[in-house]
């Protein structure tokens, strides 16, 4: 009897897979957070800014969390050194210079201890639906024998919860909104299920923040090492996760003073170029 129902519940599995089964959000959002720690990080990335001239910027950026406030140190070997605080959707510099930015999910990603934060972002920001979220039909109460559950039957397909292949691999795509040319989307690998791609498409114009590879940080999860940022496929920024590291005590403030000193700093209009680029979907 117990080889009747164990043959029962793989049927249904398998059947389920026939119906394009993709794995739970919830799964998914565990994959990319699993292992992180609560607590003031440093994350630092090197940028190549492809200006409208076509010089190239290099950018050093080292990203702070830190009692909930987000602090950034920009640092250019041309240029110098500028800071500046993200709040309410604006990159603020010195001077009152002040720079948009129009998502907080790439930082939300980098900064988060938990999948909580970052799905409520994407949310918010309509890449997502909370019903994307939902396993089973909310009729659905399992009880007794799991041989008797009718899995199939009270799964819940998302017409916008789907995989495909993208030019980085086979992907897991949760469109969040989509009207006209207009479509917010997240993309997660289909094998690892680590995040993949940011995407808006407004208009004519397809916007991308594209993440390869992972790095693992000692003590901390999982990060994807590579990002570039693409307009029309065309990329305008390469990046690389370069480092990360908690901030506890004696570093944390003698990170809050090197902040200081360069938020004193004022900015060039080849940095502000790069900057506006860099910082207009983070």
């Amino acid at each position: 009897m117990k080889h009747i129902r164990l043959f029962f519940f793989i049927s249904i599995c398998c059947a389920l897979k026939t119906l394009a089964f993709v794995p739970p959000l919830t799964a998914v959002f565990k994959a990319n957070f699993d292992g992180r720690k609560p607590g003031p990080t440093e994350t630092v990335f090197r940028h190549q800014i492809q200006l409208k001239s076509g010089e190239s910027l290099a950018v050093e950026e080292r990203l702070a969390e830190i009692g909930g406030k987000i602090y950034v140190i920009f640092r250019s070997p041309s240029y110098g050194d500028v800071g500046a605080t993200l709040s309410k959707g604006f990159y603020s510099f010195s001077g009152d210079k002040k720079l948009p930015s129009r998502s907080r999910a790439l930082l939300s990603f980098y900064t988060a201890s938990n999948g909580d934060p970052f799905r409520e972002v994407l949310i918010d920001e309509r890449m997502l639906k909370r019903d994307q979220f939902s396993q089973y039909k909310s009729s659905f109460t399992p009880q007794g024998d799991p041989a008797s559950w009718d899995l199939k039957e009270n799964y819940v397909i998302h017409s916008d919860l789907y995989f495909s292949r993208t030019p980085q691999g086979p992907a897991i795509i949760a469109v969040g909104s989509e009207e006209g040319k207009t479509r917010r989307a997240v993309f997660f690998d289909k094998g690892t299920l680590l995040l993949s791609r940011l995407e808006w498409r407004e208009a004519n114009q397809e916007i991308a923040w594209n993440f390869r590879g992972s790095k693992k940080v000692s003590g901390d999860g999982l990060f994807p090492d590579e990002m570039t940022f693409s307009v029309d496929n065309r990329v305008i920024v390469q990046s690389n996760l370069i480092s990360r590291q908690f901030l506890k005590g004696k570093s944390k403030t003698q990170w809050l003073d090197k902040f200081s000193a360069s938020s004193k700093s004022s900015m060039s209009p080849n940095l502000e170029e790069g900057l506006r680029i860099l910082l207009g979907y983070r």
